[in-house]
């Protein structure tokens, strides 16, 4: 009886899988792609490597391009809110705000005495800025308007500060996620308050739909339910090296270094 539960459980573990068909819709040559993201329409963006932020119409017909007069590499891109992008590049220190027509940026430092180093950044719904501060080791949460911190919570409780590395981290549905290499991804609440870990370690990047976490595992798109944990996998199309991937209703959107292709 065993064996047969445990036959059974891999049977519909490989059903899982390979359940999920992919059919490409369209295909078209991009550049070297290093940050992603969507926006509460469908419309699709990334950086370049060069600094310009590339966006595009949900069935990837216009296109439309922002080139900083001061390009740098963008470590955060967050599109979601609407309204405006922000873009967070960390060799400048710097957080830059762009409409959504792409026609009109600021750019912003954060205050020395506040923020020693932002390792990585990334908006909050109620219009701050999460920060995680290399120097002191703690998230911030950062107010814009009144420039000083909200919140702050050390995080040498949770991670090594000689042996760990932020690889990514977004706010959704009141709760900061922030993967890590070798610690998985940490939860926290809208005030900071850890809350607890997926053990899915060194995720690069990640993002959301619906009530599911999403990221990539090799050549597999993982997605997770946040609030049963029920995990589904799905094998990715082997024809290119995938970067990164977005999901937005029944389209998934992936980037290989030189080419973005939309499935259904």
């Amino acid at each position: 009886m065993r064996t047969l539960f445990l036959t059974l459980f891999l049977l519909f573990k490989v059903f899982v899988l390979f359940s999920q068909n992919f059919q490409l819709i369209e295909s078209i040559e991009i550049k070297e792609p290093t940050e992603v993201s969507l926006d509460r329409a469908g419309n699709i963006y990334y950086a370049t490597f060069n600094g310009d932020i590339i966006k595009y119409s949900p069935l990837l017909k216009e296109r439309f391009i922002f080139s900083p007069a001061n390009p740098n590499k963008t470590t955060i891109l967050e599109a979601w809110q609407g309204l405006r992008i922000f873009s967070f590049h960390r060799d400048m220190q710097q957080y830059r705000l762009i409409n959504r027509n792409l026609s009109l940026n600021e750019d912003y430092s954060f205050p020395t005495n506040l923020v020693g180093f932002a390792e990585i950044a990334t908006p909050s719904y109620d219009n701050n800025i999460w920060v995680i501060d290399q120097i002191d080791f703690s998230l911030k949460k950062y107010d814009i308007f009144s420039k000083r911190i909200k919140s702050r919570t050390p995080m040498d409780l949770l991670l090594n500060p000689d042996n760990y590395e932020i690889l990514y981290c977004k706010e959704y549905q009141n709760r900061l996620f922030i993967s890590t290499r070798n610690y998985g991804i940490l939860i926290f609440d809208n005030f900071g308050n850890y809350i607890k870990t997926y053990e899915n370690k060194g995720v690069s990047s990640f993002n959301f739909w619906k009530d599911t976490i999403y990221f990539m595992e090799e050549n597999v798109l993982v997605k997770l339910n946040l609030y049963n944990n029920r995990t589904d996998y799905s094998e990715l199309p082997k024809q290119e090296n995938w970067l990164f991937a977005l999901v937005f209703e029944d389209r998934t959107y992936l980037f290989s270094d030189n080419k973005l292709s939309l499935y259904k």
